[in-house]
């Protein structure tokens, strides 16, 4: 969804910010703690079926919400239906009643939702069909769909429904929001949905409930309705099923509002849109998050959209948490729901010095304990260590030049991903399950990035520390490049950091730059690491050399030195003559061996010829094919997303070059032309 466009066309169609009003909330509306999901049980085929009172089934939502209180989600998107309130509204409302008292019991806050323009067009009172076998939301009901074209008195008993529901529990603080009309005019409805539309928004600011209301945007093509439903929403909610990407752009444009926002839609695995990459984005803006769905059941949602009947349930699948039996699809996308409104939190240790002092603190359970001595535990989560680090006794100056290894492992942009890093160098026979180094004389190359978006930084960081010393004792190496990331959290752009770490920063009560400032173990560590180094006959480098920096010539040791001045320094800062190495066009930043304009043959040629190397490996830029070969083999591509795809890393043993990943199994790499 490319919502600038939408922020755009909805700010020159009539100056939207001078009409809007900031929402006053109440001091238990925190929306962007909302973490949920769109909840049916995995009994009910659709709305109806839910709620009408032959097939109302509390003893599945008891169970249901439960899991979803186990992994901490605290809230529930949930769709009506007016014709289960038309049957027996008494009894319609009683049954609500006890939704919400189920979902009290297991701390769920409440999003319903009245109309919606999606799927099925017809339906009636009584048993529901049964859904077709493999097709995604085979049975789902439009509300009130073309009904009110043929039947214009139903506005009437629609009004009736709306206002009695929201006049019964409109001071009901169990329900977080009133969503009014679900992606109104979809599905064909188009401008058939703007008298109901306008009718439901008027309704329910006479019903003069004390929860917000909201009308989610989810088609930036729509910008009439998007303008409008911006324009009468308390809260702010959209739906987005693309790529965390994309996600990015439109919490951008939606957060200039001036109003909550929640995401009351996403989670599409096939399109990389996961809680591993979008929660943290979300949580960034300070976005609630609610996915599609919970339980694998009768709506079928797991199933993609397409499916035409009897397919087999797919491997990747479509949306959905858990089975019907409670077992989670993916076990690790619950630590990434668990850790949204992270309550507990460990990281560390940071060791600080004073005067020659040596304060060493370990964050666990969001408080700071003091430890001594000079070996510590490093730990994820539960406390329980992973692996220990001893502090060395000093720290020195990285070289930039070292001899051909007999075999090397190169990879990049981790940011954070460290039971990923792990499991990727014990799938390859860099260490073994107790994280001690078994690669003999082999070199482990890592091209930048090892901070941001995840929260896992500092466990990767000191793992790298402690795994140098071992590798040193064995005839191996060790080589941590800075990349871009790095720089800016050493100069306290901390834009990309992952929200837990406040945690850290408040037990700790310092400034989050001071984390890994010079005045700390891990700080002045990492300013002892280059931006490039020559491993044998090739170059390491995290951005890449741009034409600006072949023609300052330098070498490598200069660039590296010269660059080490102004760890920590805002780029701005840097003067002139050497700005363009933390610019752009520099070792940290250059994009132009993978993204147009490309890199010329001379240009690459020519850092080549001046290194006296045969190629160039670089992270920085994910590309489709990573790990891969480009411009004639010159240019090797190691980044892969950490976050979103398996991690991979870049084999060198000999004159061979391999693509390994978890499996430990190698591929040769391929040559990609641009």
């Amino acid at each position: 969804m490319k919502f600038i466009a939408l922020f755009v066309a909805l700010i020159v169609s009539g100056n939207l910010f001078a009409q809007m009003k900031r929402l006053d909330r109440s001091e238990d509306s925190n929306y962007s703690d909302v973490i949920g999901a769109n909840f049916t049980p995995s009994t009910a085929v659709n709305q109806l079926e839910m709620w009408q009172a032959e097939t109302f089934d509390p003893v599945t939502i008891e169970r249901e919400l439960a899991w979803a209180e186990q992994i901490g989600m605290n809230s529930m998107r949930v769709y009506l239906h007016h014709v289960a309130w038309q049957q027996d509204p008494p009894g319609f409302k009683k049954r609500l009643e006890k939704f919400l008292e189920i979902a009290n019991r297991h701390r769920m806050h409440i999003i319903l939702v009245f109309f919606d323009d999606c799927w099925q067009d017809t339906y009636q009172a009584g048993k529901q069909p049964k859904p077709v076998p493999s097709v995604h939301n085979s049975r789902w009901l439009k509300d009130p769909g073309g009904l009110i074209d043929r039947e214009p008195l139903l506005m009437d008993t629609l009004q009736r429904y709306v206002t009695d529901v929201m006049t019964s529990f409109g001071k009901d603080k169990r329900i977080l929001l009133w969503d009014l009309y679900n992606e109104p005019g979809h599905f064909g409805r188009g401008d058939a949905s703007w008298p109901l539309l306008k009718n439901v928004v008027r309704w329910a600011r006479e019903a003069k409930a004390s929860q917000p209301l909201t009308i989610g945007v989810y088609n930036p093509k729509l910008v009439v309705f998007n303008k409008f439903q911006i324009e009468n929403s308390d809260v702010i909610t959209f739906h987005n099923y693309q790529d965390s990407a994309d996600l990015r752009r439109a919490l951008d444009t939606l957060v200039r509002f001036g109003k909550p926002v929640i995401c009351t839609e996403y989670m599409k695995r096939t399109n990389n849109s996961t809680f591993q990459t979008c929660l943290p984005v979300l949580k960034r803006f300070g976005a609630g998050a609610v996915n599609w769905g919970l339980v694998a059941g009768k709506t079928q949602t797991n199933y993609p959209q397409g499916n035409r009947g009897g397919e087999q349930e797919p491997a990747l699948w479509y949306h959905d948490v858990f089975r019907k039996d409670g077992t989670p699809f993916d076990s690790d996308e619950l630590r990434a729901i668990k850790n949204f409104n992270v309550t507990d939190w460990q990281d560390g240790p940071y060791v600080f010095y004073k005067n020659d002092k040596r304060d060493v603190q370990i964050i666990e359970n969001r408080s700071a304990l003091i430890f001594s001595g000079d070996v510590f535990p490093v730990s994820i989560d539960d406390n329980k260590p992973e692996f220990y680090v001893k502090l060395r006794d000093r720290l020195t100056i990285e070289p930039s030049v070292f001899p051909e290894p007999e075999m090397l492992l190169a990879i990049s942009d981790i940011e954070g991903e460290f039971t990923k890093l792990r499991d990727l160098l014990i799938a390859n026979g860099v260490i073994n399950k107790d994280y001690k180094w078994i690669f003999g004389k082999g070199h482990l190359v890592f091209c930048g990035d090892l901070f941001d978006r995840g929260q896992q930084v500092n466990q990767c960081l000191w793992l790298l520390y402690s795994l140098e010393e071992q590798a040193k004792a064995r005839g191996g190496y060790v080589h941590v490049i800075l990349g871009n990331h790095d720089l800016m959290n050493l100069s306290g752009d901390l834009r990309y950091v992952h929200p837990a770490y406040a945690n850290t920063s408040q037990a700790l009560g310092i400034d989050s730059k001071k984390l890994f400032g010079k005045d700390t173990e891990l700080g002045r560590w990492l300013r002892t690491k280059n931006v490039t180094e020559k491993i044998g006959k090739r170059l390491f480098v995290h951005g890449g050399f741009s034409p600006v920096i072949n023609a300052m010539q330098m070498p490598l040791s200069v660039m590296n030195d010269s660059c080490r001045k102004y760890y920590g320094i805002d780029p701005s800062a840097v003067p002139l003559k050497t700005r363009p190495l933390v610019k752009s066009e520099g070792p940290l930043w250059y994009r132009g061996y993978f993204l147009p304009p490309y890199s010329r043959p001379q240009s690459i040629d020519s850092t080549l010829n001046l290194y006296n190397c045969v190629q160039i490996v670089a992270g920085h830029t994910i590309r489709e094919n990573n790990i891969a070969l480009y411009h004639a083999g010159k240019v090797v591509g190691i980044d892969v997303d950490w976050h979103q795809r398996q991690p991979e890393g870049l084999l060198i043993h000999g004159e061979k070059l391999y693509r390994v990943s978890l499996s430990g199994k190698k591929e040769k790499i391929k040559n990609i032309r641009l």
